[in-house]
C-alpha cells in the first residue's frame, strides 16, 4: 500500500475517536469476539467428572505417539486449568489412548505472531498454531506453517464430510487448514427476553424462523414496534453489523481457488448495509460497550447481539426468565440463511516434524465433532461447566454447524493482510455505527482503492 493512501485511511480513523462501540475494541481481530486470555494459575487436575469411552476402531494404531509430546503455542492453555476443569473431550482421547501428552508454550494474544516468527526463525517451532482469520492467505505465504495433505486424509468419511471447507483453503494447489468443526464460542448470536416480546404481543422470533418467516423487515419492524418513539428504547444493543452484512449472502472479498476479488459492489451487500444505514437513522442502536450481565436487566434494548461466550451472563442475569437464542435474519431476496461460521482449526508450523501426534490430534479434533458418541460428550461437559445455559440453548447453537441450514459466508479480506484484518475490513463492516462514514456509498468508494491495492500483492 503506498503512504497516500494509507494516510488517507488514517485520516477516516483520526476523525471518529468518539465512536459507539459496537465491536471489541483493540484487540486486531475485527470479526472475533472480544480475546478472554487464559490468566488463572494451572492446578493439578485431579481428574473428570465425565469420562469419554473411545472405540477401538477411532483410532489410527499406526501412528508413532506414546509417550510423545505435542507442542501448542497460544494464549490460553489446552490443558485443564482453574478455568475449565474438565479435559476437553479431544484432549482426553489424546491422552488416555494415543498415550501423547501437550505442552503449552504460553504466548499473549497481542504477541502470538511475533512470537510465533521468532519461535520458527530460532529453529524452536511449536508443532500447532491457532487458525486465525490471518492464517490465510497473509501468513501462510509468509511460509508460518506448512501444508497438511501428508496427515489429513480426504478419503476417511470424518475428512471427506469437510472436504469442501477445506478446499476454500487451498494455496498454490495444497491444502493449509483442516477443518476440525467450528468454533461454539466464535459464533455471533443473536439474543432477546421471550417474556419481553410475549409481552408486546409480537411474534417470537425463533418461531418466525422455524416457520420461515424471519427476515430482514420483521427484524427492523420488530425493533421500532419496541421502541415506538421512546428515545429510552433501542432495537438493539451489542456488536451485530458485521454479522448482519454477512446475511446478505455475500462478502466484500472473494476467492475462486486461484485469484481473490473486489466485490464492494455487491448488490446484496449494499442492500444490507442500506438497512443498517435505515436502523442508525431511526436511533434504534444503543451505543457503548454492552456486557452480557446488562444486557437486558433494565429492558431498555430488544435485541443484544455478541459472541454464543456472552450467553452465560446474559442469561444469568435474568434467571426468572428465558433469553432466547435466534440466528439473524436472512435476506429477504432470497431463502438461504447466510452465516460468518468461525472455522475451528489449528495450523501445522513450518519447521515441526512431529508428524504423527499432529496427524492423531487433527483426528481427534475431527473426531470429536464428527461422531455423536463424543459430541454428546463435549455437549454433556459444556453445560456441567455452564450452568445458566440449557440443552435447549445449546442445541440452537449446535444447529448453526448444518451448513445445509446455514451457508457459511466468508469474507477473504480479513486474511489479506493484518492491516486489513485489524483495520480496514473494520471500516466497512462496522463504519457505519462507528459513525465513520455517513453512508455505505462514502466508506466504498473511500476504501476501494486500498482493498484493490491489498489484493494485488496476490495477483
Amino acid at each position: 500500500m503506498n503512504k497516500t493512501t494509507r494516510k488517507i485511511l488514517a485520516g477516516i480513523l483520526a476523525a471518529s475517536t468518539l465512536v459507539s462501540l459496537t465491536a471489541c475494541g483493540g484487540d486486531g481481530t475485527s470479526s472475533d469476539a472480544p480475546i478472554t486470555e487464559t490468566t488463572t494459575a494451572k492446578t493439578e487436575w485431579t481428574g473428570d467428572n465425565i469420562e469419554v469411552t473411545v472405540a477401538e476402531d477411532a483410532v489410527d494404531t499406526t501412528l508413532d505417539t506414546q509417550g510423545k509430546t505435542l507442542k501448542w503455542m497460544g494464549f490460553y492453555d489446552l490443558n485443564p486449568t482453574n478455568d475449565a476443569p474438565e479435559r476437553s473431550t479431544e484432549l482426553a482421547i489424546f491422552e488416555d489412548t494415543y498415550g501423547a501428552k501437550v505442552e503449552y508454550i504460553a504466548t499473549t494474544h497481542t504477541t502470538q505472531f511475533d512470537d510465533l516468527a521468532t519461535a520458527i526463525l530460532g529453529g524452536n517451532s511449536p508443532d500447532i498454531f491457532v487458525y486465525d482469520w490471518r492464517s490465510f492467505p497473509y501468513d501462510i505465504n509468509k511460509g508460518q506453517y506448512q501444508p497438511i495433505d501428508s496427515i489429513v486424509d480426504w478419503e476417511d468419511p470424518m475428512w471427506a464430510d469437510v472436504k469442501d471447507q477445506a478446499d476454500m483453503f487451498t494455496w498454490k494447489g495444497e491444502h493449509y487448514v483442516a477443518p476440525f468443526g467450528y468454533g461454539f464460542n466464535d459464533f455471533q448470536i443473536l439474543m432477546y427476553n421471550k417474556s419481553v416480546v410475549e409481552g408486546l404481543g409480537m411474534d417470537d422470533p425463533y418461531e418466525l424462523y422455524q416457520e420461515g418467516d424471519w427476515d430482514w423487515d420483521v427484524f427492523v419492524d420488530m425493533m421500532k414496534t419496541f421502541q415506538d418513539g421512546d428515545s429510552t428504547k433501542f432495537g438493539i444493543s451489542g456488536w451485530w453489523a458485521n454479522a448482519f452484512v454477512y446475511t446478505s449472502g455475500d462478502t466484500m472479498v472473494t476467492y475462486d481457488g486461484e485469484k481473490f476479488t473486489n466485490n464492494l459492489y455487491s448488490p446484496a451487500v449494499e442492500k444490507a448495509q442500506l438497512v443498517i444505514e435505515d436502523i442508525w437513522a431511526n436511533q434504534l442502536v444503543k451505543r457503548g460497550w454492552v456486557d452480557g450481565s446488562q444486557a437486558f436487566v433494565n429492558n431498555d434494548c430488544l435485541f443484544y447481539s455478541m459472541g454464543t461466550w456472552a450467553y452465560q451472563a446474559a442469561q444469568a442475569s435474568m434467571p426468572e426468565d428465558v433469553i432466547q437464542i435466534v440466528p439473524f435474519p436472512r435476506n429477504p431476496d432470497n431463502e438461504t440463511y447466510y452465516m460468518n461460521k468461525r472455522i475451528f482449526s489449528h495450523m501445522w508450523v513450518k519447521g515441526s516434524e512431529n508428524a504423527d501426534c499432529v496427524k492423531a490430534w487433527f483426528n481427534v479434533n475431527r473426531l470429536v465433532n464428527y461422531d455423536t458418541q463424543y459430541t454428546d460428550a463435549t455437549k454433556e461437559k459444556f453445560l456441567t461447566n455452564n450452568t445458566a445455559w440449557t440443552p435447549e440453548m445449546y442445541d440452537v447453537v449446535m444447529s448453526f454447524y448444518d451448513d445445509d441450514k446455514f451457508t457459511l459466508a466468508y469474507d477473504y479480506g480479513y486474511g489479506l493482510s493484518d492491516y486489513m484484518n485489524s483495520e480496514v475490513m473494520t471500516l466497512l463492516y462496522e463504519g457505519l455505527v462507528n459513525e465513520q462514514f455517513e453512508s455505505w456509498v462514502q466508506a466504498r468508494e473511500q476504501v476501494m482503492n486500498i482493498v484493490d491495492q491489498e489484493i494485488a500483492v496476490y495477483q
